[in-house]
Order: structure tokens, then C-alpha cells, then sequence
């Protein structure tokens, strides 16, 4: 790294260091007092080092460490002289805000469910005849759909954020439940011309997980691709597994993420979130990383030069603690409804909300 960068680097207020070959080879006035040369670098990253050690070096990693006993968001980009670190303060939980809006999804669902009662005898009213009036009655159905996520997303994520959900794994078939979960997938991707693919893995593959909390993970970084994939992607899902973690992965070939919001992505109520945040409120991808944590793991977002962005989450396989709690009753926000079409409904077309269709 040359002079004139280290110059402009040391003028940033937030910790700037260099890596090469597993430990610390430079750090900024910021970082100094936190960390010194020499430092293996795995010591900073926790249970995120396989994350850092699976990287490709190719466009900007994004990944959690810890710096002086507190949590950080750093940037990774991969140099010549080593691996660049830009690590931003983990924005503070804000408790009376969570618990705001967990609030408000409680006294939001008491309207919503009289509207579906009523949209429910409205769409069984309409015939088949009445072709005019199908786009009307698809896009409510899609406004109500998109009602229900936002309310899911805002009281399971005020719990996630303000760690009161915890996760009930279970030991599951895992390549079984992804490809159920693809299958689920596929015709809704292939409805707006993106391809889902999904490769299972060629031996079994059986781990403690919540299946709930996982599929809604899962259903969020689809959307956020959907959201920046033209008609004609390909959106990837894979599975690897190594050591006792699982790495699931979701790339695509789309746009990629926006240089305005890369320092942004894990922000709570961030208005710029990355993905579909046009109809959220910002909870994403905070409630992916808070359903990774209750897997004994995290995310990793890695931006491609060539376009396109990959997520990568870790699971431990490692046993559940046992319980002698009776099996809770698991409820279930979305009712009887398709959890496919309330997950994906940011980023789906209006016509795919027929009521006569679903």
C-alpha cells in the first residue's frame, strides 16, 4: 500500500487495517489502540473466520468482527499489498424503537385479518365473466399479501432484534428442506424470467435448525436478488459443508449492490436497505443475521466486480441443547397462506395475485 493512501486512511475516524497472510500489517490512529501488528487476523473475526477464509478476494466482502470487545461492521477488499479492513461502529439497538414497532404489528393485525374477511367474500362474489375487473382484484390481493409480511416483519423482527425469539431446531433432512424450499420457489422466480438453481448436495446432509426462521432467511435474500435481477438472471443456491458449519449461499448475476448503500446493509429501519426495501422498513437483512445467530453463526455479503452479489450464511451443525420443555405449538403468522407468495410479494407482478388462481 502505498504512502499517499496510508496518508488519506489515517485521516478516517474509523478503523482502517491491513492483513496479509493471517495477521495484521498495518492499522490506522483509529484502529491502534484496539488491535497491533502482528495480530492474527482470526482472533478479530470470532466464528466468522471460515467466512474470511472461503473468500474468493474478488469485490468487497462484508462481515462482522469485534475491535475492543465491540461489535463492527468491517468492509474487506482484497489488494495487492493484502486485505483492507474499514470497520464501522455497529449501530446501538434502539429498544424503545423495536419495541415501537413491535407494537404496532399487534394492533395492525386486528384490521388486516377484518380486511381479508372481507376482500375473501369480495373476490368470491367476482365470476369468471367479470374480466375487467381481475387486475383490481389481484392488486388488492397482493396489497393484503404485503400486509401481512410487512406485519411478520415487524413483530418477528422487533423480537429478533431485541433477542426475545429463540430458535427451536429440531434435527432436519437439510438438503431435503432446501429442495422443498426450492421447489416452492422456482415457479414464482421463473414468473418474472429469473432462473432459482439449486445443486443438492451429493451426500446426506442432517443438522439441528429451525425450519421457519431459516425459510423466512431464505425467502428474504431471494427478494433482495429478485429485486436486483433483471428477466433473464440466475439466482444460485448452494450448500457446502465444513467442519461443523454449513455454508449456505445465494448469488446472483444481477446488478449488484449500489455503492451508496454498501456501508448500510446491515443497518435496523435503514432506509436504503439492500434488496426490496421500497416496501419494507428496513429489517431484512438485520433479521437474517439475528436468524444466523440463533444457528450459531452469521452473514457475509461479497459484492462481484462482474456484477452480481453473493450471501453467504453459516450454520452450526453442531447438536441443539437439549430441552425438557414439552414441544411448543409453533404458530404460524401467515395462516394458510402460500409462504412463498407473502415472503416474495415485494418483487412479484400484480397478475400473479389472481384470487381465482390462488
Amino acid at each position: 500500500m502505498d504512502m499517499e493512501l496510508k496518508q488519506i486512511l489515517e485521516l478516517l475516524a474509523q478503523p482502517v487495517f491491513l492483513a496479509r497472510d493471517g495477521s495484521v500489517i498495518w492499522c490506522n490512529g483509529a484502529a491502534r489502540g484496539m488491535l497491533a501488528e502482528g495480530l492474527p487476523v482470526s482472533s478479530l473475526l470470532e466464528n466468522n473466520a471460515m467466512l474470511y477464509e472461503v473468500w474468493s478476494r474478488e469485490g468487497v466482502l462484508h462481515l462482522p468482527i469485534i475491535l475492543g470487545g465491540a461489535e463492527y461492521d468491517a468492509s474487506v477488499l482484497a489488494m495487492q499489498a493484502g486485505d483492507l479492513f474499514l470497520a464501522a461502529r455497529r449501530p446501538q439497538e434502539v429498544n424503545a424503537t423495536a419495541a415501537a414497532v413491535e407494537h404496532a404489528s399487534v394492533a395492525l393485525r386486528k384490521p388486516l385479518h377484518t380486511m381479508l374477511n372481507a376482500a375473501n367474500a369480495l373476490f368470491e362474489q367476482l365470476e369468471e365473466t367479470q374480466t375487467e375487473q381481475i387486475p383490481a382484484a389481484a392488486e388488492l390481493n397482493q396489497a393484503l399479501y404485503r400486509l401481512i409480511r410487512l406485519c411478520g416483519q415487524m413483530s418477528d423482527g422487533a423480537q429478533l432484534l431485541l433477542h426475545r425469539r429463540e430458535a427451536h431446531r429440531e434435527p432436519t433432512d437439510i438438503a431435503r428442506f432446501l429442495t422443498d424450499f426450492v421447489s416452492a420457489a422456482r415457479p414464482l422466480t421463473e414468473s418474472v424470467g429469473v432462473q432459482l438453481l439449486f445443486t443438492p448436495p451429493g451426500r446426506p446432509l442432517r443438522g439441528d435448525i429451525d425450519c421457519l426462521l431459516l425459510e423466512r432467511a431464505l425467502y428474504n435474500l431471494v427478494a433482495n436478488a429478485l429485486a436486483h435481477c433483471p428477466s433473464g438472471s440466475t439466482i444460485t443456491l448452494s450448500a457446502q459443508k465444513q467442519d461443523f458449519f454449513l455454508l449456505l449461499r445465494v448469488m446472483d448475476n444481477g446488478n449488484g449492490i449500489e455503492e451508496g448503500v454498501l456501508s448500510t446493509i446491515f443497518e435496523r429501519f435503514s432506509a436504503s436497505e439492500f434488496g426490496a426495501a421500497s416496501q419494507g422498513i428496513g429489517l431484512g437483512l438485520p433479521i437474517v443475521r439475528e436468524i444466523a445467530r440463533l444457528h450459531g453463526g452469521t452473514i457475509a455479503v461479497n459484492g462481484n466486480p462482474e456484477g452480481g452479489t453473493c450471501v453467504t450464511l453459516t450454520l452450526s451443525l453442531a447438536p441443539s441443547v437439549l430441552s425438557l420443555r414439552s414441544r411448543m405449538v409453533r404458530y404460524d403468522g401467515y395462516g394458510d397462506l402460500n409462504h412463498a407468495l407473502v415472503e416474495l410479494s415485494d418483487v412479484l407482478p400484480p397478475e400473479i395475485y389472481d384470487p381465482a388462481e390462488i
